[in-house]
């Protein structure tokens, strides 16, 4: 089995490592998705979903420094850069929960 590692591209440090999939399991995590993307989608309201949605925009900005510390050192990307990036999710995120008619 291989390892794919998340290395941090300013110092070269190994910051995790984590084991490859193999393709049967990527079958599998997809159809077990896509089953539930279907089921839920049958099963919850669209108001539902829209909330749900808004919470991840939510969480986004509530853990924006701790994320953009992570961009930071996953990605090599200046803090600022970093922060910018959350901040658009965030609002990307909170656009679809607005929009979800």
């Amino acid at each position: 089995m291989s390892i794919y590692a998340v290395v941090n591209p300013a110092t070269g440090e190994t910051l995790a490592t984590y084991p490859t999939m193999t393709d049967a399991e990527a079958t599998a995590a997809i159809a077990a998705a896509d089953d539930a993307y279907r089921t839920w989608g049958r099963t919850s309201a669209p108001a539902e979903r829209a909330e749900l949605v808004r919470r991840a925009a939510q969480l986004h900005r509530e853990r924006r420094d701790e994320l953009a510390e992570i961009i930071v050192r996953e990605m090599g990307k200046p803090l600022s850069a970093a922060l910018g990036e959350v901040d658009f999710a965030a609002d990307i995120t909170e656009y679809y929960a607005d929009n979800y008619e």
